[in-house]
């Protein structure tokens, strides 16, 4: 019998995120005696934690005792790594065969890497992340500890490299990381943090392998895609930092000193595309700034990492089928390499695809919120859309809303959260197993007018 890996991810995640609802609301102990934590709220945060989104319906750092946090950070880093891989794993395990297809689906094959066992493949995942995380762990403890007795600081800093790693953006402090907008040392170790998860393990894993042959001065192929996503990811950090500084200057940069004003518009520049921590308070930014996120929560980080969003390369692929449309030039190219009509055409699907699920979701949350009032009278129209784009982009920033949202409109928030953490994983999965018998002929062709 063949299984549907698209299936497979699919029913992966669903079950994870039913299994941590009914942790979080049936464990004894693991809610605050003082608050009762309902179901749509319990599945909400499940959904939010293995999705690794960050949205938050109640405060983590009271709502929860440390088991109730615990079962988070447990569904944080299993949704991180992501249910198909441990699926692959024990797949294997079982001596079940892997196609090449799923191995690509784990994002860890590469050119380079492709001579390597799926174990192998699989092994440095886990070796990568536990080390990320570690090091992440013990350079978050050395400051929590000046603020914090050393058991909370650590259970703190283990809480915060996870979930910087896994691009999930959930804390334990009320304000999240508010409190830290002066701290460039914790700002600077989120910030690796989330760029490592964000660029994925195939990305990794040639890093690793070029600094490997720099030392044996080997001659060191780079592939289209690292290429590609390492270029993409620093011009949208870089970018997205000089525009949030200039757009913050007069407003919640004032009156912070230099290296401050830089620090934070680069945290929220990372933060923005994928994980949802922030220093600043999201609801207090400008208008041009919060439409220029949601800009950057579409995009999100790499394809095969712990982020979400439409992904860097397809990002990418659609700015150079526009560069080359505008230069008449009939095919992309890009880095002297062609791009086969297949991935463009993927590129376009998913796009559109995740345009027009935005705009429908921003609809009907505008209808739940709302209640048919007046322009004006109702919900902020920019904060809906902001929402449900950070949602899709598992992102999980917010202005404020989410916990005020109606029942209809948490449900709908934590289906985009699936959606987004699962669909566009699942759409190229499905692409890359079609197995579709040829036509034995052809329609006549015939032009349409555009533009």
């Amino acid at each position: 019998m063949k299984t549907n890996p698209a299936k497979v991810i699919a029913l992966s995640f669903l079950g994870l995120i039913v299994l941590g609802a009914l942790l979080l609301k049936g464990t004894p102990g693991a809610v605050d005696p003082l608050y009762e934590l309902s179901w749509i709220d319990a599945f909400f945060m499940s959904t939010s934690a293995v999705c690794v989104t960050g949205l938050t319906t109640v405060n983590v750092g009271l709502d929860f005792t440390p088991l109730g946090q615990g079962i988070l950070l447990f569904l944080m880093q299993i949704g991180g790594l992501g249910i198909m891989t441990f699926s692959l794993f024990f797949m294997l395990l079982l001596g079940r065969k892997t196609t090449l297809s799923s191995r690509l689906s784990l994002g860890t094959i590469s050119r380079q890497h492709d001579a390597y066992s799926l174990l192998h493949s699989l092994g440095f995942v886990f070796l990568m992340t536990v080390t990320f995380e570690a090091l992440g762990t013990l350079l978050l403890f050395l400051e929590f500890k000046k603020i914090h007795p050393a058991d909370y600081a650590f259970f703190s800093a283990l809480f915060h490299a996870v979930a910087a790693f896994c691009n999930a953006g959930l804390s334990l402090y009320a304000d999240n990381l508010e409190g830290f907008q002066r701290s460039p040392a914790v700002m600077a170790v989120i910030m690796s943090l989330i760029v490592a998860g964000g660029l994925g393990f195939c990305v990794i894993e040639e890093m690793r392998a070029f600094v490997i042959s720099r030392f044996k001065r080997e001659r060191f192929h780079w592939s289209l895609h690292s290429k590609i996503t390492l270029l993409t990811t620093i011009s949208l950090i870089l970018g997205g930092a000089v525009f949030i500084f200039v757009f913050e200057q007069r407003n919640l940069l004032a009156g912070h000193d230099a290296v401050t004003q830089v620090m934070n518009s680069l945290f929220l520049s990372v933060t923005s595309r994928t994980a949802g921590f922030n220093t600043l308070s999201t609801g207090s930014l400008t208008e041009a700034t919060l439409f220029f996120l949601i800009f950057l929560m579409i995009i999100g980080g790499a394809s095969g990492s712990t982020a979400g969003g439409i992904k860097v390369g397809t990002f990418s692929v659609l700015a150079a089928l526009v560069w080359h449309q505008i230069k008449g030039t009939g095919s992309v190219i890009m880095m002297h390499r062609k791009i086969p009509l297949t991935v463009i055409s993927q590129a376009l699907a998913i796009f559109g695809a995740s345009f027009l699920l935005i705009q429908i979701s921003a609809l009907l949350l505008a209808v739940t919120e709302c209640q048919g009032a007046p322009h004006g009278r109702g919900a902020d129209f920019l904060s809906l859309l902001f929402e449900v784009s950070s949602a899709y982009g598992t992102v999980g920033l917010s202005t404020g809303i989410t916990e005020m949202l109606s029942g209809a409109g948490k449900g709908l928030i934590i289906l985009l959260m699936f959606l987004g953490r699962v669909g566009p994983l699942t759409v190229g999965i499905a692409i890359l197993t079609q197995k579709r018998k040829p036509l034995s002929y052809e329609y006549a062709e015939e032009e349409v007018i555009i533009g």
